[in-house]
């Protein structure tokens, strides 16, 4: 049997040098696993995760796997549909319903934490203990573009899989082992049972047959490999046949990967683009770079390293084509670039490199955090569940007045009501493949034109509608059903509002009330109301369903009332400094509502600029600027630009004021604007704060 350069090096290292090497191995493990752990361990948040629980769910209550759809109603009669990701939604859902959500986190970090062992595994057993560190540094350095792809959903199968598939096809291509018959047959063999479970988890064992298909073609010129391999490509073959639906299984997955429209009607799906963090352009950028300097090395290094350059090639064109596939490039190409560096570094003294891997991972250790933290999912170390960015306490109200709602909402929103609301039907959710590019993009445009808003409403015989009124492209759909008097609005939270149909019977037989609340964070209806008007405003507030995402909404509210008799003179001319200690607990009331609303309605200008202002009023003036940063990040308003300058009093900046106001006081009106006349009286005797 021919061994090649890779195997003889590996036969040749001594048991001293194995020892000296052990201690490298065991970091490059503990780094790589920890590492994973810590970027997988955040709140659940993905929507994608619910519709998966609720899919599980489902088959759970059957007792079977269903071969027609009914979670939807976009059909008279229920469509046939094929759940690729059946066996992975069965299993989310027996760990769910038997430990909570955490055991879903738990699970995912312990795959998390098999992908790191292995692929620092197949770095070593083809560049030894050097490789292996290289390798856990790179991991590192992939985590924070990388870790938006690490959610509790199927696809992170993935990872682990793949590197199982590399290791696996690199024995059997290099045969580093013994080579006897019986342990390449249990290979062969364990591979064709790894592509069965693949195949019944998630649409990316596609990617299973890819990396077998490039190892064959790599090793084509080997008689023993490429019989191997033969073997194993058509036993996975086969296996992808093995499921609830046959072979329709395999046929799914490629038409939802060769189709393009799909990529162009979920964001995740499409290529990087300007609004996306630039550094998910530039990671895979900069993987691509290095790839492609240490290519000469792999290609001399063996046939495994061959293959492995030609898959994370392919792996690489795959990322640029789409942000899903970003984490899977950075992470299960770190071996093939850890082998390619270490043997391009070869001449380089033993003592140097190791310096050199020890200070990479020390850059690793203090920048990989920071960075992680500013981009997606944003979320820092924790557990349990994150739901300010659902619909929740939608979702709440409906389970208790309306069990069997025929709703219209989002793809992503769908797939929480679907978990949240177990009789709910939905006219479109995350299964995009099932309901068809022509579907998706109709309901895309009901919630961008109200012609097709109300064509749909009425065709589909909607009688639930959740839209998110925080989000610029919905703002006409609310106002669209604000409009028609056959809509009632029915819940709100801080950033979601229900709308039914007004001859709805809900779940106790009455009709539905209508909120007397705006759904939104403007401020003249709050300002503006009178004492009895205010009343009736928090009377109503105690329709709102008890929860988590109902404070943001209520603190705002509650906030613009108790603000009315602090007032200068109108809704926009800016509030009083407090005058005594009554005042002065009043804005601190104000402030504490203005603080939870600032935390439920994230990114929402006004709420930041009265959160800077009445912060500014209380002499809060790190709080102040911080909210104010945040208010102008989609541009300056009035309100932005006139705290500003209470601000800059404040802190004794009245040079930077008298500025403002002179340019200011040259504009039409200037001399009736109640809050420049303010600041122009504060620069005779400002009220600086200690």
């Amino acid at each position: 049997m021919a061994v090649d350069d890779a195997d003889r090096a590996a036969a040749g290292r001594t048991p001293a040098a194995a020892r000296v090497e052990a201690p490298a191995s065991w970091l490059a493990y503990g780094v790589a696993c920890v590492g994973l752990l810590l970027a997988g361990l955040y709140p659940i948040a993905n929507p994608d995760v619910f519709g998966h629980l609720a899919q599980g769910r489902q088959i759970a209550l059957l007792g079977h796997v269903p071969l027609h759809d009914s979670f939807s109603f976009w059909k008279p009669q229920p469509a046939p549909w094929h759940n690729y990701e059946w066996l992975s939604d069965l299993c989310t859902y027996r760990l769910y319903a038997a430990w909570g959500f955490d055991a879903l986190l738990g699970c995912k970090c312990l795959l998390l934490v098999l992908a790191a062992a292995l692929l620092v595994k197949l770095a070593q057993l083809l560049g030894g203990a050097r490789a292996a560190l290289a390798c856990s540094v790179l991991l590192l350095f992939a985590i924070p573009a990388a870790r938006f792809r690490l959610s509790e959903r199927p696809q992170i199968v993935a990872l682990p899989l793949g590197a199982l598939y590399m290791i696996g096809l690199s024995y059997l291509l290099r045969s580093w082992g013994s080579g006897k018959r019986g342990v390449d047959a249990a290979c062969i063999g364990g591979l064709a049972l790894a592509h069965v479970l693949w195949v019944n988890l998630h649409g990316s064992h596609l990617l299973g047959l890819t990396l077998t298909g490039l190892h064959l073609g790599t090793g084509i010129a080997l008689r023993t490999g490429r019989a191997r391999l033969t073997a194993v490509l058509f036993l996975q073959l086969l296996a992808s046949c093995v499921s609830p639906y046959g072979p329709a299984i395999l046929f799914d997955a490629l038409t939802h990967v060769l189709n393009p429209v799909f990529r162009e009607l979920v964001p995740e799906w499409a290529a990087w683009h300007g609004g996306d963090p630039l550094w998910l352009l530039l990671a895979p950028l900069l993987q691509t770079l290095l790839l492609a300097a240490c290519a000469r090395a792999l290609w001399q290094h063996s046939v495994a390293g061959r293959a492995l350059l030609v898959s994370s090639a392919v792996l690489a064109l795959m990322a640029f084509r789409s942000l899903r596939f970003v984490g899977e490039y950075l992470l299960l190409s770190a071996p093939a670039l850890a082998l390619g560096l270490t043997q391009a570094l070869r001449g380089v003294a033993p003592h140097t490199l190791r310096m050199s891997l020890g200070a990479a991972l020390g850059a690793a250790a203090l920048a990989v955090p920071w960075a992680a933290m500013q981009l997606p999912p944003h979320m820092g170390i924790g557990h349990g569940t994150r739901l300010q960015n659902l619909p929740a306490a939608s979702g709440q109200w409906l389970a208790e007045h309306l069990p069997q709602p025929r709703v219209l909402s989002t793809f992503e929103d769908s797939w929480f009501l679907l978990f949240a609301v177990p009789g709910a039907r939905v006219l479109s959710d995350g299964r995009v493949p099932f309901y068809g590019p022509e579907h998706a993009l109709r309901m895309r445009l009901a919630f961008a034109d109200a012609t097709v808003l109300r064509r749909v409403l009425e065709e589909y015989r909607v009688d639930t509608v959740v839209v998110r009124y925080t989000f610029a492209p919905h703002r006409l759909m609310l106002q669209t059903l604000q409009a028609l008097p056959q809509w009632t609005l029915v819940s709100l939270e801080d950033r979601y509002a229900v709308f039914v149909r007004s001859e709805l019977r809900l779940h106790d037989g009455s009709l539905p009330h209508a909120l007397a609340l705006w759904p939104g964070y403007e401020t003249t209806w709050l300002l503006d109301a009178d004492a009895q008007e205010a009343n009736a405003i928090l009377a109503e507030l105690s329709r709102l369903p008890t929860h988590d995402n109902t404070r943001g909404y209520q603190g705002w509210v509650r906030a613009l009332l108790a603000l009315r008799t602090q007032l200068r003179a109108g809704p926009n001319d800016g509030l009083r400094p407090p005058a005594n200690a009554s005042e002065r607990a009043q804005l601190q009331r104000a402030l504490f509502g203005l603080e939870r609303a600032a935390q439920g309605a994230e990114g929402v200008p006004t709420v930041h600029a009265y959160h800077a202002l009445v912060a500014t009023q209380l002499c809060l003036l790190g709080e102040a600027e911080a909210a104010l940063a945040i208010a102008r990040e989609e541009g300056e308003s009035r309100e932005t630009l006139l705290t500003a300058q209470e601000l800059a009093l404040r802190r004794g900046d009245r040079r930077s004021v008298q500025d403002f106001v002179a340019r200011a006081a040259q504009l039409p009106g200037a001399e009736h604007d109640a809050w420049l006349q303010a600041l122009q009286h504060d620069l005779l005797t400002p009220a600086r704060c200690r």
